[in-house]
C-alpha cells in the first residue's frame, strides 16, 4: 500500500487555498453588491415617506427645520430628527445609519429654507469608504424647491 507523497500533499492545499482565495473574492463582491442595494431600496423608501409627510405637514421632515449637508462624515445625531419626524407621523422602520454603518447626509433644501427655487433636497450615503465625495456613495434626489415660497 502506497501513501501520497509530500509534493501530492502540498499540490492539493495549494489547490485548495487558490480555490478559498477565489470564493473570498467572490463572496465579498455579492456582499458589496447587495449593500449597494439594500441602500437603494433604503433611500427610494425614505423618499416616499418624505413626500407623504409633506403632503401632509407642508414640508420635508424635520418640520421647521433647514439643513445643509450636515458633516463630513455625516453626524447621526442629525439625521435621527428625520427619523423621529418620520416615526411620529407613522412611517417606521428607518435608521439612522447606511448599511456600512455610516450615517445618511441630508441636504435639505425644500420649503423651510432661504434656497432658491430649483434648489435639490437629496438624502445620501458616504458609501463603504465613509468618505464624502467618492465614487462609492449612493444617493437620491428627494425633490426640487418648487418656489421660494412654497
Amino acid at each position: 500500500m502506497r501513501g501520497f507523497t509530500i509534493v501530492e500533499l502540498l499540490i492539493v492545499v495549494v489547490v485548495i487555498g487558490v480555490l478559498a482565495a477565489i470564493v473570498i473574492v467572490a463572496y465579498n463582491g455579492i456582499t458589496e453588491q447587495a449593500r449597494v442595494a439594500q441602500a437603494n431600496s433604503e433611500l427610494s423608501n425614505f423618499k416616499k415617506a418624505m413626500l407623504a409627510y409633506k403632503v401632509v405637514y407642508g414640508e420635508l421632515p424635520p418640520t421647521g427645520d433647514s439643513w445643509n449637508y450636515n458633516t463630513d462624515p455625516p453626524d447621526c445625531s442629525r439625521f435621527d430628527a428625520v427619523v423621529a419626524a418620520l416615526n411620529s407621523a407613522g412611517y417606521t422602520g428607518f435608521r439612522s445609519e447606511d448599511p456600512w454603518g455610516n450615517c445618511w447626509g441630508y441636504d435639505d433644501n425644500d420649503c423651510n429654507t432661504a434656497s432658491a427655487a430649483g434648489a435639490n433636497t437629496y438624502i445620501e450615503s458616504v458609501g463603504p469608504d465613509g468618505v464624502n465625495g467618492g465614487t462609492d456613495d449612493v444617493g437620491l434626489h428627494v425633490s426640487t424647491k418648487a418656489s421660494a415660497g412654497c
